[in-house]
């Protein structure tokens, strides 16, 4: 009797080694990437392409460590092309913008690896909330740029599985969407707005803050 006591105290103290062969809510896959992806699109005219776009990275762990990036596209006027348009890649750590270039953002737009962005050294600051205005700014030689996101409709939690269309990764987030954006470049605000569109059965914009964000490959 005393031994099956003694046997019980054990398996309760290390854990039941059967428990470790279940079933978990652990997630398959590589962590590619943690930390947090704001976008925000702008079009002059409703079914347009955007005349802005920019993907901004707020990169807590990765294979190429942390920090920031900002890949920011633009017709600045909505004029077509003209000497004032950028096309740029703004970061604080290089390696890191070519990781996230290469590895993560060619699995949607394969012209991130067939035409890179130039990439600028830039110092980057957070201000604002999610209740009013949201606010990143990013300074290098020659640019200073300010992203707002602003108005947010209800936050809403996505999965994005692996395969689902061609995609290598499955990617976790919690969306804010905001009903209004500006992209400031230089002073000049970046022609066109944001616009609504649904993600599933949830409103959601063509700008929006995408926290708590996870790749898994």
């Amino acid at each position: 009797m005393l031994r099956m006591i003694a046997l019980v105290i054990v398996v309760v103290a290390l854990g039941n080694p059967l428990a470790a062969q279940t079933p978990s809510d652990v997630k398959d896959g590589k962590v590619a990437v943690i930390g947090e992806n704001p976008g925000i699109r702008l079009v002059t005219k409703e079914g347009s392409s955007p005349s802005t776009s920019v993907s901004f990275w707020r990169v807590f762990q990765s294979p190429a460590g942390m920090g920031h990036v900002c890949f920011v596209t633009s017709d600045i006027k909505g004029d077509g092309p003209t000497p004032d348009d950028i096309r740029l890649a703004f970061a604080d750590n290089e390696k890191l913008a070519e990781y996230v270039a290469l590895q993560l953002m060619t699995a949607f737009d394969k012209t991130y690896g067939e035409k890179p962005f130039p990439v600028r050294r830039a110092r980057f600051e957070r201000s604002g909330d999610t209740m009013t205005a949201w606010k990143e700014t990013l300074t290098a030689d020659g640019y200073t740029i300010e992203l707002v996101w602003r108005d947010f409709y209800e936050p809403f939690a996505i999965e994005s599985r692996a395969g689902v269309p061609h995609n290598p990764y499955t990617i976790l987030s919690t969306f804010i969407p905001a009903r209004a954006a500006d992209v400031i470049i230089n002073g000049t605000r970046a022609a066109g707005t944001a616009t609504p569109r649904m993600r599933g059965t949830r409103q959601s914009s063509s700008a929006f803050l995408a926290f708590a964000e996870t790749w898994l490959k």
